[in-house]
């Protein structure tokens, strides 16, 4: 924890002998919405950040798009967990303690935690994640594993492994599920493993999922289904400043639009104005928009794994264990601190 971090900037919520959940207030302090939203749609370049997708309705379109035919991701890494929980168990032995960053629903991290409680008494679990949601997924989680012990963090990541690691030392596997490293850009995704890294010791171990570099056509589909379900997803921001801000966009006049920048490894989410007009923004301020002019939504970058080893020597980590399906469209990487000669 930094230095000037205090006890005072921590809410605790104990909801059971096995159930306890901190909110840290540095978490309320960040930009609002409302500050995030204006900032984007007045760049030179409009943007809007793709955390704020997940609102309600938001959550529920994804998984929505989670069941699509052409969305891969989610059910490849849940094919992997399937097959390799029981390994992964087995070769993190010495620890009863599990972090996960970005816990959401934590349905997927069910399959680790079964394995893990398979051959040990007990386990600690530490879930970290912006939502608070956390709440009742943790909840179901006690309901469903007798022998579970859930301290959940509600804050950023940064802030909850400082939190956590002024808490516990004890060995710990860290997940990092579900390819939400490919939202980084290589400056941002390596700061945020030197910020892991910095909160590991030598027994530690760290798996994240990445997106495998495939054929254009497959990443380009799983972004655009036929459905339109990605296509709604997206549009969803636009409806959700009208709900939140008094925005009058007009969705009808936006196009979701998602494409594969080969040179930046990378797929690529906007919103594209059909035609020239001009937004306002709960009567505070308006936004003018040219025919064709675009929003970046998201970036989801696509990793070989080459670039998967520069990115952990870059962060001083390095490969453990390395786990992929058969057609290797996603990996689990494993990792821990590069050991020194």
């Amino acid at each position: 924890m930094n230095q000037d971090t205090k006890i005072s900037d921590v809410n605790v919520f104990k909801f059971s002998d096995r159930l306890t959940v901190y909110l840290l207030e540095s978490f309320s302090k960040t930009n609002s919405f409302s500050e995030d939203v204006r900032a984007g749609l007045t760049n030179a370049r409009k943007y809007l950040l793709p955390k704020y997708f997940y609102d309600e309705r938001g959550s529920m379109l994804f998984e929505k798009i989670c069941n699509t035919k052409e969305y891969y991701p989610t059910r490849t890494e849940t094919e992997i967990l399937k097959n390799m929980s029981g390994e992964i168990s087995e070769r993190n032995k010495d620890k009863d303690l599990l972090v996960e960053l970005g816990s959401g629903s934590s349905v997927k991290t069910n399959m680790i935690l079964s394995s893990f409680l398979e051959t040990r008494k007990s386990l600690n679990y530490t879930p970290i994640d912006v939502s608070k949601i956390l709440i009742e997924s943790s909840k179901k989680l006690t309901q469903r594993f007798e022998n579970l012990y859930i301290k959940g963090i509600i804050s950023f990541y940064e802030e909850g492994m400082d939190f956590f690691s002024s808490m516990d030392k004890s060995p710990k596997l860290i997940l990092f599920l579900g390819s939400s490293i490919g939202n980084f850009s290589k400056y941002e995704a390596v700061n945020f493993l030197k910020m892991l890294s910095g909160n590991m010791n030598k027994e530690d171990r760290l798996i994240i999922g990445f997106d495998m570099l495939k054929d254009k056509e497959i990443l380009e589909s799983a972004y655009n289904d036929a459905c339109g379900i990605t296509a709604e997803f997206n549009l969803n921001l636009l409806h959700r400043i009208n709900r939140e801000l008094g925005g009058n966009f007009d969705a009808k006049k936006f196009r979701h639009e998602a494409l594969f920048n080969e040179g930046k490894s990378r797929i690529e989410m906007y919103l594209v104005s059909q035609e020239k007009l001009s937004v306002n923004i709960d009567a505070c301020y308006t936004v003018d928009f040219e025919k064709g002019e675009k929003i970046h939504t998201e970036n989801s970058y696509k990793y070989s794994r080459e670039m998967i080893h520069e990115l952990a020597e870059d962060s001083g980590l390095e490969f453990s264990d390395y786990y992929s399906d058969r057609k290797n469209y996603f990996s689990l990487c494993t990792f821990r601190l590069h050991q020194k000669l």
